[in-house]
Formats: C-alpha cells, sequence, structure tokens
C-alpha cells in the first residue's frame, strides 16, 4: 500500500496494541461473526462460510491488530508481505463477492475490532481514542485494498457462500481500471474550496460563537480504486448535498477530494450536531457507487466550549471524525 493517499499523513502506530486479552483475535472474530450475521437477510445466513470465518477470521484479526502498534506488522499486511494473502480473503471470509460488498464486510471488521479494543483498554483519553481511531482505520483501509484486488484479480472465486449486496444488480462489464497517476487523475475534481480557514480565525478573533464540522467520504480511496470515475462523480454528487443543507452564511471549504470543512457562524454544540446529521441523511440519499451506499463520518468543534484558536478545533473536529469512523456511525 503506498503512503497514506491524496496527501494524508500516515498515521504513527500505537503503543500497547494488542492487549494481551485481544492477542489470539478470538474476542474481535467473533463480533464480526455477529455483525455479518446481522447484516444479512436471515434467509442467507446459512450461506455465511462459518467454518472458514472460524478457521482463519482470529489470525486476520491478531494480524491487524499488531499492524494497529507496528509499521513493521502493517508491512506483512501490505502488497508483497506475507500476511497480504490473509488481508485479501476479508471478503472470502465474510461470503461476499464483488467490491461493494467486500468493503462493507471490512468496515464490518473494524468496528468489530474498534468495539473490541475500546472495551478492553477503557478507559482511554481523547488523544490515545484519535490516534487508536486514525490507525485502526488506515490499517483496515489496507485490508480493504488487499480485498479489493482479490476481488478484482482475473479469474477471482468467490468464497462459499458469496454473496452481492441485497437488492444490488449485477455490476455492468468494465474496462481493465486505470492505475498509478491516471487514477488519481481522474479522481480530482474541480477545486472550488471555500476559506474555511480563514472564517475560522476571523469568528475566533471576533469572540463570535460557532461549529466547526470535519466532513469525510468513507472509504473514498478504495471507491476511486475500484472506479475513478465513478468515485469522481460520486464526490461531486456529495459535495451538492452538503452544500443544499448549508445556510447562505455557511462557509463550505474542500481540503482534498472526498474531505470537507464547515464554518457555522453562531451555531453551537446542539445545532452542529442536528447539522450533522441533516448532512449524513443528505449523503446517504446520494445515488450509491456501483451498489456502494455512500457514507461520511463527521467530526464537530464549537467554539468557544471546544477551543479558541483554528489548530485546536480542527484537531477537536478530527478526534471526533475518527471516533465516528472507527465506531462505524456517521457521528460520534
Amino acid at each position: 500500500m503506498p503512503e497514506a493517499p491524496f496527501g494524508a499523513r500516515r498515521p504513527h502506530a500505537v503503543a500497547d496494541v494488542p492487549p494481551a486479552a485481544l492477542a489470539d483475535g478470538q474476542a474481535p472474530a467473533k463480533g464480526w461473526l455477529l455483525a455479518l450475521v446481522a447484516a444479512r437477510p436471515l434467509r442467507d445466513a446459512p450461506a455465511l462460510p462459518v467454518p472458514d470465518l472460524a478457521r482463519d477470521a482470529p489470525a486476520l484479526c491478531t494480524a491487524v491488530l499488531r499492524a494497529v502498534g507496528s509499521d513493521a506488522e502493517l508491512r506483512r499486511l501490505e502488497s508483497g508481505g506475507d500476511l497480504a494473502d490473509l488481508a485479501g480473503r476479508a471478503g472470502a471470509l465474510a461470503g461476499v463477492a464483488g467490491p461493494a460488498a467486500a468493503v462493507a464486510a471490512v468496515a464490518a471488521l473494524r468496528a468489530a475490532l474498534w468495539e473490541a479494543l475500546t472495551t478492553t483498554m477503557a478507559p482511554l483519553d481523547a488523544t490515545t481514542t484519535a490516534a487508536l481511531a486514525e490507525r485502526l482505520a488506515f490499517v483496515c483501509d489496507a485490508v480493504a485494498a488487499a480485498t479489493l484486488g482479490a476481488v478484482a484479480a482475473p479469474g477471482a472465486v468467490a468464497g462459499p457462500g458469496a454473496a452481492a449486496p441485497p437488492g444490488a444488480a449485477a455490476p455492468p462489464a468494465e474496462a481493465a481500471p486505470a492505475s498509478g497517476e491516471d487514477a488519481v487523475a481522474s479522481f480530482r475534481v474541480r477545486d472550488a474550496r471555500g476559506d474555511w480557514e480563514g472564517a475560522v480565525e476571523r469568528l475566533a478573533a471576533g469572540a463570535r460563537p460557532f461549529a466547526l464540522l470535519a466532513v469525510e467520504v468513507d472509504d473514498a480511496p478504495r471507491l476511486a480504486a475500484a472506479d475513478a470515475q465513478g468515485a469522481a462523480e460520486a464526490l461531486a454528487r456529495v459535495e451538492r448535498a452538503v452544500r443544499d443543507e448549508l445556510r447562505p452564511g455557511d462557509v463550505l471549504g474542500r481540503e482534498e477530494d472526498g474531505r470537507l470543512w464547515i464554518v457555522a457562524a453562531d451555531l453551537g454544540a446542539t445545532g452542529a450536531r442536528a447539522l450533522a446529521e441533516r448532512l449524513a441523511d443528505a449523503v446517504a440519499a446520494v445515488p450509491a457507487l456501483r451498489g456502494a451506499p455512500l457514507s461520511v463520518s463527521i467530526g464537530l468543534a464549537a467554539s468557544p466550549a471546544g477551543g479558541a484558536d483554528r489548530d485546536e478545533l480542527t484537531a477537536r473536529a478530527d478526534e471526533s471524525l475518527y471516533a465516528a469512523r472507527a465506531a462505524g456511525v456517521p457521528i460520534a
């Protein structure tokens, strides 16, 4: 896996992960199994490859947890590593076929790991929570990349009982995916960033209350890898949906493709959360990309309660966003 995509930094490893209680991967593997069963219609439950999952999911969970705590272990999961094949089997272990279902399966794995980590390592301070959430999301991106590579491989065969997402139509035939710089270039959308940083500084300097929201499309790099052009169009639709929910005086800025900042003057924590809920609902209504529903993770910070300067506010919003993503919910 390359360095963090689209300019994002590579999160640091988190010390003391995995904790001893999770070292064998059994607990998060059970949580993943339960999440996969809950996500399927009851009639499809027998198709879940439980024997394969029971055999190999603990090893996958252990590998992911070790990668959260070590860059050397992360390299083992990435392309060329000795555990890359295990990472690529996540979709098959979940009994799914196709990129949309594979990404959803890895998201369920991430949520199970997050629940296990936060339960076992509690209590965690805000800084550690944010670092853990960010690193877990990054490692699970590596697993998703390996899984998508396995799904897209010529002649790839789905695991036993593999199923597409409920109600999804069979995807049309597609040309060979773009790669490298061509894929990134086709993923870019026209830059129309607003001066959200300037708005934060002006409002903070004037001691005027306001809310700062960080909005990030979930799994945007993975969507781009599967369908670069489709992802670009989907992100444009997401941005339009977000714009439609804002007030005339609100400022919307794009930090990078799939990551937006919103500055809303005279809005406190309660109002910011209500806005975030509307944004999440608006994005959920955007047409799916190749059967994969679009979703966002949203972080909130309110001034003066959330901090007075831009750096502190953006850090708080980031922490809130990463916590939401790791928990598998739009807003923490």
